[in-house]
C-alpha cells in the first residue's frame, strides 16, 4: 500500500518549547492530506508526536524494515484516515533517495553545490 513519510523535523535548541515544532508538523500532516496521503510513518519521539496523535506502527501491524517482531519504539504511525490500515500488516522500508549519499556519494556531493555553504557536522548518535 502506499503511505507516506517525512522527517526529521528539528529545531534549533534556542527556539524549542516555543511552538514552532507543533507547527511544523501541524502543516506537514495538512499537507500529506492535501496530497491525498492516508498514513503517514516515521520514526521519531512518541513523546512529540504522541501528543498529535502518532502511535507506535507495531500497534498496527507494521514494522520498521528489519526490526524485530516485537517493533522498534521510535517507528510511529498516524492513520489520516480512520481505519485506513484496517486489516493490513507488514514491514516498512525506507525511500531509496533518504540513502543518496551513501549510495554516490560524488553525485550527492555535486548535488550539494546548488546550496548556500554550511558546516557539515558529525553528532552522537547520528547513523550515518
Amino acid at each position: 500500500i502506499t503511505v507516506m513519510t517525512f522527517g526529521p523535523i528539528s529545531i534549533h535548541p534556542d527556539f524549542k518549547r516555543k511552538g514552532f515544532g507543533k507547527i511544523l508538523l501541524d502543516c506537514s500532516m495538512e499537507k500529506a492530506r492535501n496530497l491525498g496521503g492516508k498514513c503517514l510513518l516515521i520514526c521519531g519521539n512518541i513523546g512529540f508526536y504522541g501528543k498529535s496523535g502518532f502511535a507506535p506502527a507495531a500497534e498496527f501491524g507494521i514494522r520498521y524494515a528489519d526490526a524485530p517482531e516485537s517493533g522498534a519504539p521510535y517507528f510511529l504511525c498516524k492513520e489520516l484516515e480512520k481505519g485506513f490500515l484496517n486489516g493490513i500488516t507488514g514491514s516498512y522500508k525506507d525511500p531509496e533517495g533518504y540513502f543518496a549519499a551513501q549510495k554516490n556519494p560524488d553525485a550527492f556531493e555535486e548535488y550539494e553545490k546548488q546550496f548556500p555553504q554550511k558546516e557539515k557536522l558529525r553528532l552522537p548518535g547520528q547513523i550515518f
